[in-house]
């Protein structure tokens, strides 16, 4: 049996925590994040999220700019990257072997499964942990890696939605309730690093070993 216990309210949500493993875990929704996909932001507003979720002039927080900061212009991409004309979408988890302007550097939201938190859970949590995350809607569910900070608990990538049978357009999908996420803290490798989703599962199979899956959904009925 597991013992769970309130850990805090963000927003509208309660995050619990099972104290061993240390997992932290809550139910709410999930709304779609494109960002690190190279085709998620277009100057003239046709890529595939609304450009207003990168930012605007004077404040980019979603694309990276000429000078490395929120102030400074967007960075388009050339030739040579993978969306000419699109701008450098962002994610919080980096690969640091890729420079600043390349989107390589960035996790692409259209590949790779996965998970957004609020800066105020990061104390929690660190960049590249590992979460199980469960549709209780059609029992679908897959492992991901918490990739970006964001404004709110409940936000995951176009790839994460397509595992878990949720509309994954960013502009008008999502679901408004009754998505579980379990995040093992401090499961993952930290920022710097890329892991591709075949690492991700065996890291999040590592972290799930001697739990029961049905056990963990069971906190929230």
């Amino acid at each position: 049996m597991l013992n769970t216990k309130p850990l805090l309210h963000f927003n509208k949500t309660l995050i619990l925590q099972i104290d061993k493993p240390r997992i932290f875990c809550f139910q709410t929704g999930m709304a779609i994040d494109a960002d690190g996909c190279p085709y998620a932001y277009h100057p003239d507003n046709t890529g595939l999220d609304d450009l207003k979720h990168g930012g605007h002039p004077g404040n980019w927080w979603g694309v990276a700019t000429d000078n490395e900061s929120f102030n400074g212009n967007p960075l388009i991409q050339n030739k040579n990257d993978p969306a000419p004309g699109y701008y450098v979408s962002t994610t919080s988890l980096i690969n640091a072997g890729f420079s600043y302007r390349d989107p390589a550097r960035y996790v692409n939201a259209g590949k790779i499964p996965y998970f957004v938190l609020p800066e105020h859970l990061l104390g929690l949590t660190t960049l590249g942990d590992i979460a199980w995350i469960f549709n209780t809607e059609n029992k679908l569910n897959c492992f991901a890696i918490f990739a970006d900070v964001g404004p709110d608990v409940g936000e995951g990538s176009i790839h994460l939605a397509k595992k878990l049978g949720i509309p994954g357009d960013p502009r008008v999908g999502g679901i408004d309730s009754g998505i579980l996420y379990f995040v093992f803290q401090g499961s993952g490798r930290g920022n710097g690093v890329h892991l591709n989703e075949t690492e991700i599962i065996q890291m999040g199979e590592k972290s799930m070993q001697d739990l029961d899956k049905f056990e963990l959904t069971s906190i929230f009925r």
